[in-house]
Parts: C-alpha cells; sequence; structure tokens
C-alpha cells in the first residue's frame, strides 16, 4: 500500500510524477513504480518523500498516522532532552564540549518527534 499513498500525497500537493522525481533527484520512471508497487525506495528516498510530504515514514510504511497522544509523548521528551542539554551548557564555563556532550545535544535538536 506504499505506492498508492506516495501517489495520493503526490496528488494532494499538486505535483506531476516528473516533479516529484525533479526534487527527490530521480527518474520520473522510479516514481511511476514506486506509484505501482513495482519497486521500492530506498531508505534515504522514504525519509526524503516524507520531509516532502509533511508526514512521517511511519504513515508511508503503514498508512498509520501518529496518535495527539503519542506526538505530545514525544514532543515532552525532546523538550526535557533540550532543557537538560541547556542546563549542561549553562553550567560549563569556557571549555570546549566534550565529544559525548555534543552529542547529547544534537541528538536533542535533531531528534523527530
Amino acid at each position: 500500500m506504499l505506492g498508492p499513498r506516495i501517489a495520493a500525497l503526490r496528488r494532494s500537493a499538486g505535483l506531476s510524477q516528473a516533479q516529484l522525481a525533479e526534487v527527490l533527484k530521480i527518474s520520473p520512471s522510479a516514481v511511476g513504480m514506486y506509484e505501482q508497487g513495482r519497486r521500492e525506495p530506498a531508505v534515504e528516498t522514504l525519509v526524503a518523500l516524507a520531509r516532502i510530504f509533511g508526514v512521517t515514514t511511519d504513515y508511508l510504511l503503514t498508512g498509520t498516522a501518529q496518535s495527539a497522544a503519542d506526538a505530545e509523548k514525544a514532543g515532552n521528551a525532546l523538550r526535557i532532552s533540550l532543557e537538560s542539554a541547556g542546563q549542561q551548557l549553562s553550567r560549563r564555563k569556557d571549555a570546549p564540549l566534550s565529544r559525548q556532550e555534543l552529542a547529547v545535544f544534537f541528538a536533542a535538536l535533531l531528534s523527530e518527534p
């Protein structure tokens, strides 16, 4: 059912297969094959499709949208991570951040709710 979801999202965004292909930097025939279920997109393409259409990869793959409760939990977890990272940064003097501190900070910034 991935193919029909891609096709429906593309149409609702007002894009042709050629336009979507151009954004994804793939051939229009590849988009057509994805939509027909004759070919599966690579993981990177799935992530790009999710970002283009403003949906989750879960939605693309399963058709299940994230519930409001799940979105709230994820948002709260992200807020807590960012607050923790902010507290750690505020306690620092002028010493450079360690690799682990940078990893935690960037993971909190980049995590997707």
